[in-house]
C-alpha cells in the first residue's frame, strides 16, 4: 500500500487550474498490525525455542535412562564404606589388631541388624494391637446400635443375644463409612425371617382382666353382653 501526499503551490491559496503534485510513499501495513513493533514474532520465536529446548531436555533425560535404584545402591555402598572406616578407626584407637578390628566390626553390624529387626517386630505387634482394639471397639458400637434397632422391632430381651449372634453385620456400615441403622435393621429382619421362632410374640387380648365384667351369684357376666343370670329368692323357711 502507498500513501499519496499532495503538494500545494506556494503563495497561499490554490488557484483554479493549479496542478497538484502527488508523491507516492510505500508503507508497510504489517508495522501497524497488533504487536506491530516487530517484537511479537521475535517473542513467539523465543517461546517456541524455549519449549523446544525443554522438550529436548526431557527427551534427553529419558533417553539417558536414569537408574534410580542404581543411584540408591551407590549411596548405600558409600555409606557402608564410610561406616566401616569410622568403625575401623575407632577400634584401632582402642589398640585392637587387624583381625580383632574385623571381628569387632562384624559383631557390631550383627547386633545392629538384630536391633533393627527387633524394632520392626515391635512396631508390627503394636500396629496389630491397635488394629485389634479398633475392631473390638467398632464391634461394640455396632452391637449397641443393633440393640436399639431390635427394641424398635419388638424383639424380646431373652432372645436378643441369639439374634445378635446370628445376625450378619458385615454390611452394618453405609457408603459413608458410618454405622447405618437401616443396614442393621435389614440384618436383624433376615435372622427373624430365617428363624421364625425368634420373632416377637404377638400380644393376646385373652386372659383374666380385672374390672372387665360383673359377678352375680358366683358367675361372671360380660359388660358388653346382656346375660340374664337366674337367682334364687331368699326364703326364711328354706
Amino acid at each position: 500500500m502507498a500513501l499519496n501526499f499532495r503538494k500545494m503551490p506556494t503563495g497561499g491559496k490554490r488557484k483554479k487550474g493549479d496542478r497538484v503534485m502527488r508523491k507516492t510513499l510505500p508503507i508497510n501495513l504489517q508495522f501497524f498490525a497488533e504487536g506491530g513493533d516487530g517484537n511479537g514474532d521475535q517473542n513467539a520465536g523465543s517461546n517456541n525455542n524455549g519449549q523446544a529446548g525443554q522438550q529436548g531436555g526431557q527427551n534427553n533425560q529419558q533417553a539417558a535412562g536414569i537408574d534410580y535404584d542404581k543411584i540408591q545402591s551407590m549411596l548405600d555402598t558409600a555409606t557402608a564404606k564410610k561406616e566401616n572406616a569410622v568403625l575401623k578407626s575407632y577400634f584401632q584407637q582402642q589398640g585392637l589388631s587387624e583381625d580383632e578390628v574385623s571381628q569387632a566390626i562384624a559383631t557390631f553390624k550383627e547386633n545392629k541388624a538384630q536391633q533393627t529387626a527387633q524394632q520392626q517386630n515391635d512396631t508390627a505387634q503394636l500396629q496389630n494391637q491397635v488394629a485389634a482394639a479398633n475392631q473390638e471397639a467398632e464391634k461394640v458400637r455396632i452391637e449397641l446400635a443393633a440393640t436399639q434397632v431390635a427394641m424398635t422391632l419388638g424383639i424380646d430381651s431373652k432372645t436378643l443375644p441369639y439374634v445378635l449372634k446370628m445376625a450378619d453385620f458385615s454390611k452394618a456400615k453405609g457408603t459413608d463409612g458410618k454405622i447405618s441403622d437401616d443396614n442393621i435393621k435389614t440384618a436383624l429382619e433376615q435372622v427373624l425371617k430365617d428363624v421364625p421362632a425368634l420373632k416377637p410374640a404377638t400380644e393376646s387380648n385373652s386372659g383374666f382382666q380385672m374390672g372387665a365384667g360383673q359377678q352375680t351369684g358366683g358367675q361372671q357376666s360380660s359388660a358388653g353382653n346382656n346375660v340374664n343370670v337366674p337367682t334364687k329368692r331368699w326364703n326364711r323357711f328354706n
